[in-house]
């Protein structure tokens, strides 16, 4: 009866579902003849029959398919079966995919470069040699911050190169015979230098910070230099351009150098941001430069937190005066200031109002 039959709320029903439930259980048989018998009743009605027994015997109906489609019909929708991508069976999936879950090429980079941090720099120079990844992640800037050829017999092209890759933040070329040359073409390529120490280095090569390539210097050890004095100190802070690469210095140490009061002025005048100085074993300097030093609308006199006035031979008790102005000093060395009383030095602690190291 089933069989090819029209009803008003559904569409005719196909034999291959009548074929399917022939072959399931008894107990789905049935449901399906009970489902035949409910459409039988619900199309043999009277037109005008009950049409709450219509709707209920189709809800019937559709309880019994789904009751067979459960019990093993072959139907399926796409929902419950979604497709997986064959990137994600492939072994490691894609490299993008490999990379955004934290197991790319650049975490591994991070991971060895934390590792290399406890390394020796000779070490470091031994891990080169193992490989091109690891001759890569050795280079990394942030193992070379501070690079030192301070006392070495010659600098040679290969380590100028070699610094150059490693870029470092701090370089340390004192006691070197690095040339005028070598000097302004490696400071050229090295942006982001910011502590230069040049001691004992002559002037011909010093010189190259003159330049216009010169970056900004945080910092600039000059003690010991040959060749170095007033009019030199003149060349570097008014360098002919634009340019002024000591405008930013916060430390400088010009250590037994032949300089006097020029040297001072031009401080005051061209490094606003000065905070520690290094005048040590200066014997040019006198009374009267410290004078300048804390005079008032000088920048070092409120700036300047570090001086070091240690075997300056001409300064005498008249300095401790000038020295009360600095109000940030937190650590002032007078040591080997033969004209210097200890009586005066011990009155000058007694009246300072903050707590300073001496």
């Amino acid at each position: 009866v089933g069989r090819g039959f029209h009803s008003r709320d559904h569409g005719p029903v196909d034999d291959s579902e009548d074929s399917s439930s022939s072959s399931s259980s008894n107990s789905s048989s049935t449901e399906e003849e009970e489902e035949e018998e409910e459409e039988e009743g619900t199309q043999n009605g009277s037109p005008g029959g009950d049409k709450e027994n219509q709707v209920e015997a189709s809800k019937r109906i559709k309880e019994c398919k789904l009751v067979k489609l459960g019990r093993g019909g072959s139907a399926s929708s796409s929902a419950d079966h979604p497709r997986i991508p064959l990137s994600a069976l492939q072994e490691g999936g894609s490299e993008a995919d490999r990379e955004s879950s934290g197991n790319g090429p650049a975490c591994e980079r991070e991971v060895w470069v934390s590792v290399f941090r406890y390394l020796s720099r000779a070490d470091l120079c031994v891990c080169m040699a193992v490989c091109k990844n690891w001759y890569k992640w050795c280079l990394d800037k942030r193992l070379w911050t501070k690079i030192d050829l301070s006392i070495k017999p010659s600098v040679t092209p290969q380590a100028l190169i070699g610094i150059i890759k490693r870029q470092p933040v701090t370089l340390d070329l004192s006691w070197t015979n690095i040339s005028k040359k070598q000097l302004n073409w490696l400071i050229g390529r090295l942006p982001g230098l910011k502590d230069l120490m040049l001691a004992g280095c002559c002037w011909t090569s010093i010189s190259a910070l003159c330049s216009p390539g010169c970056p900004l210097l945080r910092s600039l050890d000059l003690r010991y230099a040959d060749g170095v004095k007033d009019a030199q100190i003149r060349d570097l802070t008014t360098p002919p351009g634009e340019s002024v690469p000591l405008r930013t210095i916060q430390i400088l140490r010009l250590s037994g150098l032949d300089i006097g009061d020029s040297t001072v002025r031009l401080v005051i005048r061209h490094m606003p941001q000065l905070t520690k100085l290094d005048f040590s074993n200066c014997n040019s300097l006198s009374d009267h430069s410290i004078n300048l030093l804390t005079a008032v609308g000088s920048s070092t006199r409120n700036t300047l937190t570090e001086l070091n006035l240690a075997g300056c031979s001409k300064l005498s008790d008249t300095c401790l005066k000038y020295l009360r102005r600095l109000a940030c000093i937190t650590l002032l060395d007078l040591r080997g200031c033969k004209g210097v009383s200890r009586k005066a030095c011990e009155e000058f602690i007694s009246e300072l109002s903050d707590s300073k190291t001496l």
